[in-house]
This record gives structure tokens, sequence and C-alpha cells, in this order.
């Protein structure tokens, strides 16, 4: 198990900044600022393995006609979005149509003979009773029942594939997904093999990673993963390993690793890049943890905490940049940064501060703050 109660230094320049700030000065002459302060404790935790990786859909679609036809109809454009059964376009099926209405027409002559067959073998079958109708008359009039209902059934097999040509005739999205691509325009011709849009799954993400082979026998299947987009750094989003593929490459010795993401409120697309956290399997260790709340998210997508030291029994507050790792219920892990077990930082008012302000702490670390 590693100890590591000090974690590495935080920047230079802020550090060189907190040092040339005056110690009396404008702070001394603000009243004192309530603060709730916690402290910084340690929790042991399963190592982590850090990856680069990318945003991949987990589906995708080039949507081609199943058959040859003039685009008549249009329903979509790139960056629409759709459902599952949603119409993309509709082609010329006029003559496909007219099909339909010859295929009905024999569907109803050939009902009509097979009736009228019924019907001369119900009478023969009446005349045999009397002896008037000769045996090879009746299997006749049998045999030409079968015939018409082989026939009938042609007709309707007939009838139901000249329906399915019509439907043919018209796209519709396979599943829930945005139009990414679009090829084609009212008027083109298009063709079976050529795809007219490109339609993209948004409800979820797929993340390829690249795994180094050290770590390859410890990541498995269904190890949480923690994710962080470059395009929004002040979040954190959680997936599972949906697999390791078995095809490393021969010059990084890396394996790709693949995460599912659920992406409800389509805040990621796919190729954005992002660092990703994953369970380990094996040793446990030692990591230093703040309350969520103590972690400032600034807009350049740095982050800070502020913490309490007290010189000559007057507490003051100032900021030290740190970066965060994993999310341990409410709390965050402190990867890099000037802290140790026990420091106190401000967990609540922590928002008004300015740089070595004075405060007044409450709360249950109160005592402790001002015994030190």
């Amino acid at each position: 198990m590693t100890d590591r109660h000090h974690l590495a230094p935080a920047l230079p320049l802020l550090l060189v900044s907190t040092l040339l700030a005056p110690l009396g000065g404008a702070a001394d002459t603000d009243p004192a600022s309530p603060v709730t302060l916690a402290e910084v404790s340690i929790e042991t935790l399963s190592e982590q393995a850090v990856l680069t990786g990318t945003s991949i859909p987990w589906r995708r679609a080039e949507l081609s006609p199943r058959v040859e036809g003039l685009v008549i109809e249009l329903f979509v454009d790139e960056g629409d979005l759709v459902a599952a059964g949603d119409a993309i376009l509709a082609l010329d099926a006029r003559l496909a149509e007219l099909e339909v209405e010859a295929a009905a027409a024999r569907v109803r002559e050939a009902e009509a003979a097979h009736a009228d067959a019924i019907r001369v073998r119900d009478e023969l079958l009446e005349l045999k009773r009397g002896r008037h109708a000769s045996e090879t008359e009746i299997q006749s009039a049998i045999a030409r029942v079968d015939m018409a209902a082989a026939s009938l059934s042609g007709e309707r097999a007939a009838l139901a594939r000249t329906r399915e040509l019509v439907q043919r005739h018209r796209l519709a999205a396979p599943f829930d997904g945005m139009v990414v691509a679009k090829q084609v325009e009212v008027g083109e011709w298009v063709k079976r093999d050529e795809a007219a849009v490109e339609l993209v799954a948004m409800d979820k993400l797929r993340i390829r990673a690249l795994l180094p082979q050290r770590d390859y026998a410890r990541v498995t299947q269904g190890a949480p993963a923690t994710i962080r987009f470059d395009a929004l750094p002040d979040r954190d989003f959680t997936g599972e390993v949906l697999a390791r593929i078995a095809r490393g490459d021969e010059r990084s010795r890396s394996f790709p690793l693949l995460i599912d993401l659920a992406n409800p409120e389509r805040l990621l697309a796919p190729g954005m890049s992002a660092r990703v956290r994953v369970e380990l399997a094996g040793e446990l260790t030692e990591v230093l943890t703040v309350p969520r709340d103590a972690v400032i998210a600034k807009s350049d997508g740095s982050r800070e905490v502020w913490r309490l030291q007290v010189d000559d029994g007057i507490a003051r507050a100032w900021p030290l940049a740190v970066v965060t790792g994993r999310a341990i219920e409410d709390r965050l892990e402190i990867v890099q940064g000037g802290l140790a077990e026990g420091d106190r930082v401000v967990l609540l008012g922590n928002e008004r501060l300015r740089p070595g302000q004075v405060v007044t702490p409450q709360g249950p670390a109160a005592e402790t703050a001002a015994v030190d």
C-alpha cells in the first residue's frame, strides 16, 4: 500500500503570486468573512489508469433506398434529429402503384375462378348422390378447385410483392439519431448501393481509448471509468468498460479499450477528445480527498481550493490550484496540488473570498482553527 500524504506542489506561478501578496492591506480592512471549513483526508482506493480517448458513434448507418428511383420528397436536412420510423425521403412510386392495381385485379379474377370451381365441385357432389355424375367428373372438379386455389395463392403473393415494392420507395430512419450528412436532393436519381444520408445515434456514445500493454490484464469488463472531455472540462462523466480489443498496435504496444457512455442531454458528440480514468484490479493506494463543494471550477478549466492558514491567531484564506481525479461519492481525489492530510479548506463561502482575506470559521472545524 503506497503512503502518499503529500502530493506534488502547486504551480510555481501561483506560489510566487501568493508569496508576493501583501500580508495586510485591503484584505485586512474588509470585515472577516464567515466560512464553513472541511478537512483534507485520505481515502484508500484502487489504482487507476489515465488514458486518452476519442468519442465515436456507438451506432452509425449510411442509409440508401432498397430500390432505384427519382427523389420526389426529402424530409430531412443535415443536423435534423429523427426518431426510428421517421420518413427520410420518398421516390417516385407511380409505376409500382400501377403494378399494385394490376395485381389486385388478378387477385379478384383468381378469387372468382376459385369460387366458381368450388361451386361446380359441390354441384357434382350433389349429383353423385343421385348417380347423375361420374367419378371422373367429380375428380376433375376437385382438381380444378385445387388449381384455382393455387392460382389464387400465387396472385395474392404477387400482390403482396408489388405492395412491398411501393413501400421500398420510401426510406425511413432505422433508429433515433441525427442526420450528419445528406448526399441527395429532390430531382436526383438514387441507386440502391449509394448512400443518401448518414445517421448517427446521439443517445449514447462510445469512447475509444488506448490501453498500455502493462495494464491490459488489470482492466475487466464492466470496470468503472470516469471521462472528462476537453470540450466540457468542468464536468465528469461516468461509464463502464465495454470491452478490451485483443488487437494491439505493434509500435505503441497499446490496445483499444471501448467504454459506453449515456448522452441523454446530447452535450457530447462523436469526435471529441477525452481523458479517461479506468479502475485497475489489484493493489489499493491512498489518495488525498476534499469535499466536492470545496473545489471551484474556473472558466479556463482549472480548479482551485481555498486553504486556511492561521498566523498569530488570525485565520486567512488563500487560493491554491489543484488537479482533481476521481469522484468518491461527495468527495474528489486531489491528484496534484500543495495540500496535505489535515489541511483545512473552505467548504462554504469560498465564492466571495479574496487572497489573504480574514475569515471567521464556522461549523465543526471552527474550534480546531481557533486553536491553531
